[in-house]
């Protein structure tokens, strides 16, 4: 179906019929900041905005669309619907400079260095509160909604991946192996973010995550040294 240019440089296009889940490329887009247009973007600092001014309840195609100054359309075009949007959101949530430096620590030497290069990742994501607030405060909705809870799913298995490829490039684990290590670290991290958020003040980062870095350096050296 052909699409009618709109306003501002917005293509408009037919939404899906009301009820129809997304395809599966639809559910595994994932942002690439480069490759994202300008009003994409716009729309997703927007949701992010209604966010935490109005909290999950406010966060309507409409509502969004006015806080971008664009058309409730472009939300569909740009995303399918507010399901996209919502994955987007989360999406944006993780994608800043902790998860970048993750992503670099593959090929780092020593091995000890690349512990610490992940922890000292793990750390700057914690130190982003405004980002796991909203996300924490969109949690709710996404387990409740079977669209939702799928696109998320999927976020995560990119999440743990990206530890996992990190990992498995610095040792011989099983997939077992490599599958409880990659799930503990995001558990920590997400733990660790709730935990902060309800208590600042007695979440001791500079104590907890040297801890952690020990215990991983621990397994990475047995894993070695079995190797």
């Amino acid at each position: 179906m052909g699409s009618v240019n709109r306003p501002g440089g917005e293509a408009r296009r037919s939404a899906p019929a009301q009820g129809a889940r997304a395809t599966t490329d639809e559910r595994r887009h994932t942002r690439d900041p480069a490759r994202t247009s300008a009003t994409a973007n716009r729309l997703v600092a927007a949701a992010r905005a209604v966010l935490t001014r109005g909290g999950p309840q406010a966060l309507t195609v409409q509502a969004v669309a006015e806080e971008a100054g664009t058309y409730p359309d472009a939300v569909r075009y740009h995303f399918g619907g507010k399901a996209g949007l919502i994955s987007a959101v989360v999406e944006s949530l993780a994608d800043d400079q902790g998860f970048r430096a993750i992503a670099r620590a593959t090929g780092t030497a020593p091995r000890a260095q690349v512990v610490h290069r992940l922890v000292e990742a793990d750390h700057d994501l914690l130190l982003d509160d405004d980002s796991y607030r909203d996300f924490y405060a969109l949690l709710s909705r996404i387990v409740l909604d079977d669209e939702l809870r799928e696109r998320v799913a999927l976020l995560y298995q990119g999440f743990r991946s990206m530890y996992g490829s990190v990992v498995g490039s610095e040792g011989s684990f099983s997939a077992d192996e490599l599958h409880a290590l990659e799930t503990l670290m995001i558990a920590v991290v997400d733990g660790l973010a709730v935990q902060k958020l309800l208590d600042p003040d007695s979440v001791r980062l500079d104590v907890v995550l040297p801890f952690w870095e020990d215990v991983l350096r621990v397994v990475f050296d047995r894993n070695a040294a079995s190797s």
